[in-house]
């Protein structure tokens, strides 16, 4: 089985969720993340409030080395597709096979534009969603 999750430039929620997903270490499950418009990140290999969060809480080695774009391909080689927004869900529906995937759309808000004090604050915030969401897709699928 395969979970996919899948954001806007995947620097950030949805990597977050891939390397938290992978580090429970769930024996025969594959794990990758996806950005629908990874054109945005102008070259950045993840935001840096994002490594922040993957070093404190030692992710690290369970994140992926560098964003992908999402492609019709990665969408249907995932089993469950996880989507941070509802847009990101439009993006790919044309993708989805509904009989043979699952799919969730959780609405973890982006950072977008705050105040650089609070940043941490908004992030750490929308780890622990994906935390909690994470858990609970992985408790309703057997794995945990």
């Amino acid at each position: 089985m395969t979970i996919h999750f899948i954001c806007t430039g995947n620097i950030y929620r949805s990597r977050l969720a891939e390397a938290y997903c992978a580090s429970k270490g769930v024996p025969g499950l594959g794990v990758l993340s996806s950005g629908i418009g990874t054109a945005s990140n102008r070259g950045v290999p993840i935001a840096p409030y994002t490594a922040r969060v993957l070093q404190e809480r030692d992710l690290e080695r369970f994140a992926a080395p560098a964003w992908q774009q999402t492609t019709a391909a990665l969408v249907q080689a995932g089993d469950v597709l996880v989507f941070m927004e509802r847009e990101h869900y439009r993006f790919c529906k044309d993708w989805i096979d509904p009989i043979r995937q699952t799919v969730e759309i959780w609405d973890i808000p982006d950072v977008g534009p705050v105040d650089a004090a609070q940043i941490m604050s908004k992030v750490d915030q929308a780890f622990e969603m994906i935390r909690q969401r994470t858990d609970t897709l992985l408790k309703a699928l057997g794995s945990l």
